[in-house]
């Protein structure tokens, strides 16, 4: 398929990076149409696949908040989804529910026996595939809250996490936020910046 003077003038998309961190990246796209940049921006955010926990099993739970509210607090933590191409989608899978091949165990099992606060974080979530774990910024990140549990308050579940994309849930968004600006600095002078010149006409 020949594409050439696709973009008439134009001669194809180009990306200069800017600033690129562990957890963040700018750049500027240039040479192209607008809506190759917001189908790009749409695509980050709902067309990447990732791996979120998708069911939970409780087994024990005797703190403050509800088996529900738990699940979808567990389901928005963040998991390492760089070797996501390792596993399958479940409906391209051939097992009943769930198995190895598509989808990851984690366990979680705490207890307070002090009379202090005990906080239940990601970090607490023990994995069954060393290549997804709860996404942990640095030795000092103490993880993505849970609950608190106070003393005699027990916490033991299993989740099951599956591969997916943001198109079927928010929860599988690799992205906290995408967004562009057009000409930032109207250098095009496609936009005309009010300015007010006479103050009796204008109020």
């Amino acid at each position: 398929m020949d594409l050439s003077g696709t973009y008439g003038t134009l001669g194809g998309p180009n990306i200069t990076i800017n600033s690129l961190t562990k957890d963040k990246i700018s750049f500027i796209l240039s040479d192209t149409d607008l809506s190759v940049a917001n189908a790009l921006r749409r695509v980050m955010i709902a067309e990447v696949p990732t791996v979120a926990i998708d069911m939970v099993e409780f087994e024990a739970n005797t703190t403050v908040l509800a088996d529900e509210f738990l699940a979808h607090r567990l389901g928005m933590i963040p998991i390492d989804s760089r070797d996501v191409e390792k596993l399958r989608y479940t409906r391209d899978c051939t097992c009943s529910q769930y198995c190895p091949e598509c989808s990851v165990e984690l366990t979680l099992h705490v207890k307070c026996t002090d009379d202090r606060t005990k906080y239940v974080t990601s970090r607490d979530l023990i994995s069954s595939n060393p290549s997804f774990v709860p996404v942990i910024q640095d030795k000092h990140d103490p993880g993505v809250l849970l609950v608190k549990l106070r003393k005699g308050h027990e916490l033991k579940l299993k989740c099951i996490a599956k591969k997916g994309v943001a198109k079927e849930h928010a929860k599988w968004s690799p992205v906290c936020g995408v967004s562009f600006e057009y000409d930032p600095y109207n250098k095009l002078r496609h936009t005309s910046y009010w300015f007010e010149e006479d103050e009796k006409a204008e109020w």
